[in-house]
């Protein structure tokens, strides 16, 4: 049996984050960085990235080890949409 887990509801720009390192685990096999994710979204400090990425870590969408680069992945949820 799987059970639904029910999250926080994201932001708008958290979604588009979320979905942007979700494409790129998929499509690249690994991880982006703060810094790419600042330039894909034309945020000049790192803090303002960092700030979206713990948000949504708290919320239950990511996990990551800090202090190091490329380990920022989404949480797997069976039964989600």
């Amino acid at each position: 049996m799987t059970e639904t887990l029910e999250r926080p509801p994201l932001t708008d720009r958290q979604r588009e984050i979320y979905e942007h390192i979700v494409e790129h685990c998929r499509s690249r096999g690994y991880a982006t960085t703060i810094r790419e994710l600042c330039n894909h979204f034309d945020i000049r400090s790192p803090n303002g990235v960092k700030g979206h990425l713990e948000a949504m870590r708290r919320k239950g969408y990511l996990t990551w080890e800090k202090n190091h680069a490329r380990t920022v992945r989404p949480v797997e949820v069976h039964d989600e949409q």
